[in-house]
């Protein structure tokens, strides 16, 4: 197993296109880290220079302690799994795991034995000997995982290989993938568009945007903490509430003001303190998700009026969608509330986890949010 080091790296396509902007990753020996972000985002772009598929413009990339970016990619020690596997249909699914093994004319009973670990590993002992065409996605997608482990490997390198795979199945493959990840100790990096992918089976997470890296950190970090509005709106299902409002300071006081009367907040000391001092007054967007919007007395401290626009009842809990000050907010709350479109309601934005984002820069303005408030 080996550490990967990607230090300065960027990737420019004939003279202009910009695919990945000087990209820094430490990813830790065992670790398993998604590249997390839309179409286009340079996350492929990035593996395919781990894997040597992809020459890289500038900058250094090391596995292990070896500087690899003029090594070949069969000499990079990496195994890779693709969306499509590439599995040769006219061949059983032991023949495709032994593939890369008879390749190299390896001794048949080694061959067999290393097959056998594997498929016990992939708990596919009954589809050995059945034909890649004949097999079903979440199989095909073992085997083609298997054929990547066959041969020892440093890293695992895995380019969105369930994305096409039904919703159930997908879940499913999510949890057999992270348990084999965990059970091999196999340094890993996984290119997914899919953010509940990437929470359910990641160590950390990589979210880049137009080929730059907005965040790296656990997936608590990343949806607790967004460091940007780029990051909160991709973290997170539903998508986090924005509501524009303006930051005012008064001596030791904050005040988040709604314009034409909407509301007007006071943080509490401890949020107070979470403040960038940097940040004296000026537009921000309040973001709050859905589950920590909790509903109020119209007479409790900062609580702020709306109207139901519609309710979604649900057994787990049920979604409100209100109007707050003009701004469509979603609340998430007990399924034993009912509420119908036109009623009053009143909300407490701030008792729970809350954000600021500056709305020119869209950065993050809390600091120490964490060792602070949750003191």
């Amino acid at each position: 197993m080996a550490e990967v080091i990607i230090k300065n790296v960027w990737k420019i396509y004939g003279e202009t296109v910009e695919a990945v902007k000087n990209l820094n990753l430490d990813i830790k020996d065992g670790e398993f880290v998604s590249l997390l972000g839309p179409s286009g985002c340079g996350k492929s772009s990035t593996l395919r220079m781990v894997a040597g598929l992809e020459e890289i413009t500038k900058g250094e990339l090391y596995i292990g302690d070896r500087l690899v970016n003029d090594l070949e990619p069969g000499k990079r020690d990496v195994a890779m799994v693709f969306e499509n596997y590439a599995l040769l249909p006219h061949m059983t699914a032991y023949d495709n795991i032994a593939f890369p093994l008879t390749l190299e004319k390896a001794d048949k009973s080694e061959i067999d034995q290393k097959v056998r670990e594997i498929s016990k590993l992939l708990d596919m002992d009954d589809m050995l000997n059945e034909l890649a065409a004949s097999l079903g996605g979440g199989e095909r997608q073992r085997v083609g995982i298997g054929r990547a482990l066959i041969r020892p490997s440093s890293v695992l390198l895995m380019d969105e290989p369930i994305s096409h795979l039904d919703a159930a199945l997908r879940s499913k493959t999510r949890g057999e993938l992270a348990r084999l990840q965990k059970a091999l100790g196999v340094t890993t990096l996984y290119v997914t568009h899919d953010q509940l992918e990437a929470l359910a089976m990641s160590d950390r997470i990589a979210v880049m945007n137009f080929g730059i890296l907005q965040q790296f950190g656990t997936p608590d970090e990343l949806y607790n903490h967004p460091c940007n509005l780029f990051v909160a709106n991709f973290i997170g299902e539903p998508p986090m509430n924005l509501i524009p409002c303006t930051l005012q300071r008064n001596d030791e006081q904050v005040r988040l003001l709604k314009e034409n009367g909407g509301f007007g907040l006071v943080l509490d000391p401890a949020d107070t303190k979470c403040v960038t001092p940097q940040f004296r007054d000026g537009d921000v967007l309040l973001g709050a998700r859905p589950l920590d919007i909790t509903l109020v007395d119209s007479d409790s401290k900062n609580c702020i009026a709306a109207r139901v626009v519609n309710f979604e009842p649900g057994c787990e809990h049920s979604i409100i969608e209100a109007d707050v000050a003009g701004v469509d907010v979603l609340v998430q709350c007990s399924p034993d509330i009912h509420l119908s479109e036109g009623d009053a309601i009143h909300l407490d934005l701030l008792s729970r986890r809350f954000h600021l984002f500056d709305a020119h820069s869209e950065k993050s303005v809390l600091a120490n949010y964490t060792t602070v408030r949750e003191q």
